[in-house]
């Protein structure tokens, strides 16, 4: 009986737990806007960023860290391959269906 407790106490404090290491942002985050005029921290496109990302075939999230530069280079490639793809023609099929 006593193990079975417990059992049920450390399973509540996996679930309650689970949000803390989240890598999402909360609602309630402290962001405050940039004021204008002056270039803050987060405008420096050399600054460093890290953030864990999933590796797929592992179940360990993988520390990847580039700067803010790099990480809009990587989004605007990603963005012209994805619109050459969409641009491009259906294959016409032979047969006539």
């Amino acid at each position: 009986m006593r193990i079975m407790s417990v059992a049920a106490v450390a399973a509540l404090m996996l679930v309650g737990a689970g949000p803390a290491f989240s890598n999402e942002p909360t609602a309630s985050s402290d962001v405050k806007p940039a004021k204008a005029g002056k270039p803050t921290k987060e405008d420096d496109p050399n600054r460093v960023v890290c953030t864990r990302e999933h590796v797929v075939g592992t179940n360990r999230p993988q520390k990847v860290c580039m700067t803010v530069a790099d990480r809009q280079r990587l989004k605007d490639s990603a963005d012209r391959a994805l619109n050459a793809v969409n641009q491009r023609p259906a294959p016409i099929e032979a047969g006539g269906r």
